[in-house]
């Protein structure tokens, strides 16, 4: 007979708080997996990150590599790091709070009762409010961060914009102008030497003021919340095409994203597609493919946030726009094919960082949400306090 005590008790009570507490009733599991999926997801994807906002914000036309191989050159590999500690704090929060602020906006507009049959606008939709509330909310608080990050980003770049004098080259002589014959070397500029976080932030708030911690935020506003609605929209309708279904709530109402359970994966898919890739698949196509529609604005803020940070004028997003679609010739504009590629230029390592780590977020989500139905808690106490037993038994038979 099981060993039934104290502690597989108190085990059961930390299963069923457990499983009160996961994703959409709660926030116990999106702490659990969006923290830990931000934590591996984050550093993977951050050199990504980091290339694609130096290519949205760089003059030339620099292929990936290239691009890479002049940042490890002129900053050491650490460069394709820069800033990262601060992001892998922040983005595991800001998701955690994203995926609290979703479910339970989905609880609420799933609260009323329906038929119980659920076509997918109904989902699209439900989905669509939820995210654009999570993402307008998150927008609030990520916003200076999201700044302190493009600037670590883009220090050199901002440097070279503010000092234009150290990079200029110099000019030819003159005609009739003899050369010194022992010229004075020019002074060589001091070496650049990037600043630390809380420096980066004292320069903004020196600068800007507080308020320059928010420089750029309608348009980042705009991205949030027209990405985030996108974003789960897509993944919800995917997942519910590819068989995961509503279960019912404590009031006999479905309540989607509380109780949602991957079903069978359809016939037409069922040949080619394992049930356990469909939470990385579903996460990356629907990462790749909303991050693509809204990448035009997420281009935009970036350069808006690097001319502000150098100190240049600012320009209105409608004339960045124009600037960077049909170029800075008005006599002679870029063909428009030239300028939506300019446009969506670093959409490619942008793509698969989206990959890596929408992937790897929905799969550790699904995997920690399966953990924690397995009753983990209950089954450890068992079979400890089963061997405990076994132990005893056998050096009672030894002492017989």
């Amino acid at each position: 007979m099981p060993y039934d005590g104290p502690w597989t008790g108190r085990a059961r009570a930390t299963d069923e708080w457990l499983s009160q507490h996961k994703v959409g009733s709660s926030a116990l599991k999106q702490v659990v997996s969006a923290t830990t999926a931000s934590l591996v997801s984050t550093f993977a994807g951050f050199p990504l990150d980091s290339l694609k906002s130096r290519l949205q914000s760089s003059r030339e036309n620099l292929s990936i590599p290239r691009l890479a191989a002049e940042v490890v050159r002129e900053e050491g590999v650490g460069g394709l790091w820069r800033g990262f500690p601060l992001p892998l704090i922040t983005i595991s929060i800001v998701r955690t709070i994203s995926f609290t602020i979703y479910t339970s906006t989905k609880r609420i507009l799933n609260s009323v009762p329906g038929p119980s049959a659920v076509a997918s606008s109904d989902v699209a939709l439900t989905s669509m409010l939820a995210g654009g509330a999570s993402g307008a909310v998150v927008c609030v608080g990520s916003a200076p961060f999201e700044l302190v990050k493009v600037r670590r980003q883009l220090e050199y770049q901002i440097y070279r914009d503010s000092h234009p004098e150290l990079f200029r080259p110099n000019p030819p002589p003159s005609a009739g102008t003899s050369l010194p014959t022992n010229p004075t070397p020019a002074p060589r500029p001091a070496p650049f030497v990037p600043p630390t976080t809380l420096q980066a932030v004292r320069l903004i708030v020196t600068s800007s003021g507080y308020r320059g911690l928010y420089t750029g935020w309608r348009l980042h506003f705009i991205r949030d919340t027209l990405g985030t609605a996108l974003y789960f929209a897509e993944y919800d309708v995917m997942r519910y095409y590819l068989g995961r279904s509503r279960t019912k709530g404590a009031g006999g109402q479905g309540e989607m994203g509380s109780g949602d359970v991957q079903g069978d994966v359809p016939d037409w898919a069922r040949a080619w597609l394992p049930k356990q890739i469909i939470p990385f698949l579903c996460g990356s196509l629907a990462g790749v493919s909303s991050w693509a529609l809204i990448y035009p604005v997420d281009a935009i803020k970036t350069k808006a946030q690097q001319r502000a940070l150098s100190g240049l004028e600012p320009r209105t997003p409608l004339y960045q726009l124009r600037r960077l679609v049909r170029g800075v010739d008005k006599d002679n504009p870029k063909p428009w094919l030239t300028g939506i590629a300019r446009l969506y230029r670093g959409l490619g390592v942008s793509m698969i960082r989206s990959m890596l780590t929408h992937g790897l977020l929905w799969t550790i989500v699904d995997a920690a949400g399966s953990w924690i139905e397995t009753k983990p808690f209950t089954r450890l106490a068992t079979s400890s306090s089963s061997s405990t037993s076994s132990s005893s038994a056998t050096g009672s038979d030894e002492l017989k």
